[in-house]
């Protein structure tokens, strides 16, 4: 564990985790990542809940992507549930993984060199320390002084970009046993059978041997009480399952559908796309499932399904521009 002096409003300031190292009880923090144009430090409100008797250690992450604050509430309304003394094990949880992207409401970490780079740091990790790209070397401190040895597993709380929505969705390496088991206690729709994305937290902790999912909770910049309550269940669920406290797995009578493809459709031309398909509705190839229009209200595309699925994503944005996603498919080949 490594502290500074630093006291933020009655909340102490360290620039490495160790949960080994506190006694049971509940913990609040301000993580110090990297520091701004400014040389102002990046603060990140990290709460540990800590059990008396040794177990696994469960880590929760949100809004990594700043736009993508569902998980926030899923932290917030699961934290009534966290008793340390009936829990075995211990509960790290991030209600905020990148705050400048946040108060941007963007997905993007944003920095102020002379480039004005926008970084995904779900593409970043595990960073780099001495990297040109600020936002790489944020990663690596969440990375190297946040995440590891303080994870047995890892929950990142997504949702769709910006003008996209998902149902409850989840990417998923069903490579890896420990994550079949973890997937298996989400209240998911659909779950994509994948083998990652090179610089995710999902992927790259999985390399590093601590089991992940990336759970995406709906749409960006909304704070949905459906997906609060699935996501606060899934991660009880997951205590339950790890023997961190007591309880019955309660799956809300939910059967994920599972694939292992998913298909873009995507706009040819700018105009106002109208959606003619729901969230998890089964399509069959050929159907209709979009139209774009002009400004006069002239049909100018019309865009069908490709294949057999099930509908994956939507745009809730009618505004597209050439190249934007209309609808996503989920299916099994």
């Amino acid at each position: 564990m490594k502290t500074t002096n630093d006291i933020i409003d009655g909340v102490p300031v360290i620039e490495k985790l160790s949960v080994d190292e506190l006694a049971a009880g509940k913990h609040r923090f301000f993580f110090k990542a990297s520091t701004d144009s400014l040389g102002n430090y990046h603060r990140i409100p990290v709460i540990v809940i800590k059990g008396a008797e040794r177990g696994t250690k469960l880590f929760i992450q949100s809004t990594l992507h700043g736009d993508e604050v569902q998980g926030v509430d899923v932290i917030h309304q699961l934290l009534p549930h966290l008793d340390p003394a009936a829990l075995k094990g211990t509960v790290v949880l991030v209600p905020g993984a990148n705050p400048p992207g946040m108060q941007l409401a963007s997905r993007y970490y944003p920095s102020q060199n002379e480039t004005q780079t926008f970084t995904n740091l779900n593409r970043m990790m595990p960073g780099d320390a001495k990297s040109s790209n600020a936002g790489s070397r944020y990663a690596y401190a969440l990375w190297h002084n946040l995440y590891m040895d303080n994870a047995d597993i890892f929950l990142d709380l997504h949702t769709d970009s910006t003008g996209t929505a998902f149902p409850f969705f989840m990417f998923a390496d069903f490579r890896s046993a420990d994550v079949c088991r973890l997937a298996a206690l989400q209240p998911a729709d659909q779950i994509l059978e994948d083998d990652g994305i090179d610089g995710s937290v999902e992927t790259e902790l999985v390399r590093a041997g601590v089991p992940s999912l990336t759970i995406e909770l709906g749409c960006a910049n909304v704070f949905d009480p459906d997906m609060t309550q699935r996501g606060v269940q899934g991660i009880l669920n997951t205590l339950i399952d790890y023997g961190m406290i007591a309880g019955k797995v309660n799956l809300l009578g939910i059967e994920s559908y599972v694939g292992n493809d998913d298909v873009s459709i995507t706009a040819d031309t700018g105009g106002f796309a109208r959606v003619l398909v729901q969230l998890n509705q089964e399509v069959t190839k050929g159907q209709l499932v979009a139209t774009m229009t002009n400004a006069f209200g002239d049909v100018v595309a019309k865009y069908t399904a490709p294949c057999d699925g099930r509908v994956l994503s939507v745009c809730t944005t009618p505004l597209r521009e050439p190249g934007a996603t209309i609808v996503q498919i989920l299916r099994r080949v």
